[in-house]
């Protein structure tokens, strides 16, 4: 029973943000549609069903909600989905929800085709969840403020060219883009500091080092170094507009890499679907700025050991 409701609970979610993609697209294009009202609220509503299911998931599967890649992703685009409407009115970046209401779709299904492996017990401890917790909360904002850079350099193209009529009309003012992007910066930047910390703590805690990790974990600085940069050039040299928005989705492009690093690994032979349908033990997990080892079968103990 309780693997049929958090079914459920999934397809409710993603009808919800399916609903709240298609109202703010058409607003876009056509600008038809209250999507000041009822877009948010779509998204809203999806974000509650998605907390709801990620608890009961994550009870079937007993797994950590904050262990593993399968749930973390589902965690980042739900907080993603709470941040925007908290801050939604106060920073008048209602359309963003164009951007957040397709993300938060993706990565949810996206989330349902990522495998499973049993971390190695040097692995487990308390540095591990508190460090991914702090990595999802900071991609949450990472990705607002990639939204609202997105959309201040479609506000001043537009503008450029003089098409004044149509989505430049549905757009928010270029001032208001600029700010927005700023302070999901200022929120999200402590979060990733934190979690470049424990996640170099919790790597020479398990020893890590293929190449593969190291790789992962230079463009984790590098995510630091920009985001850092774009923040510091503001303050000093009054970097403003495009340039901070060219920053921040360069800064937000290299963390996406990070996690796709690790997404597509080659596949390790005691990884399995994650599924509902297939109660899997935990995942090691990995986040944007540390890099996790790969897991695999020993058949000699019968379960997962690391790989050096």
């Amino acid at each position: 029973m309780n693997e049929t409701v958090a079914e459920g609970l999934f397809y409710l979610t993603a009808a919800a943000y399916v609903a709240a993609s298609v109202l703010f697209l058409r607003f876009l294009a056509r600008g038809k549609g209250d999507v000041g009202l009822l877009g948010p609220r779509l998204i809203g509503v999806g974000a509650s069903l998605h907390a709801v299911h990620i608890v009961v998931a994550s009870l079937v599967l007993r797994v950590c909600p904050v262990e593993g890649i399968h749930f973390p992703m589902s965690v980042a685009s739900m907080s993603m989905a709470v941040a925007y409407v908290l801050a939604r009115k106060r920073l008048k970046i209602e359309v963003a929800g164009a951007f957040i209401a397709p993300l938060a779709l993706t990565s949810l299904l996206a989330s349902r085709f990522v495998g499973n492996a049993e971390p190695s017990a040097r692995m487990k401890g308390a540095i591990l969840p508190f460090h991914v917790a702090t990595n999802l909360f900071g991609v949450a904002l990472f990705t607002l403020a990639f939204s609202a850079a997105t959309l201040y350099l479609i506000q001043e193209h537009l503008l450029k060219k003089k098409r004044i009529d149509g989505v430049f009309r549905r757009l928010p003012p270029l001032d208001v883009l600029d700010r927005a992007e700023h302070r999901f910066l200022l929120a999200g930047f402590p979060l990733l500091t934190i979690g470049i910390i424990t996640g170099t703590l919790w790597a020479r805690r398990v020893e890590m080092g293929s190449s593969s990790e190291v790789l992962r974990s230079i463009f984790g600085y590098v995510t630091w170094v920009v985001i850092a940069a774009v923040l510091f050039l503001r303050a000093a040299a009054g970097w403003r507009g495009r340039r901070a928005a060219y920053g921040t989705i360069a800064g937000f492009g290299f963390a996406v890499v990070v996690m796709m690093l690790y997404l597509l690994r080659t596949p390790s032979q005691g990884t399995v679907t994650a599924s509902l349908d297939r109660a899997a033990p935990p995942v090691a997990s990995p986040s944007v700025v540390a890099a996790a080892p790969s897991v695999t079968a020993s058949p000699e103990r019968g379960g997962h050991e690391m790989r050096p």
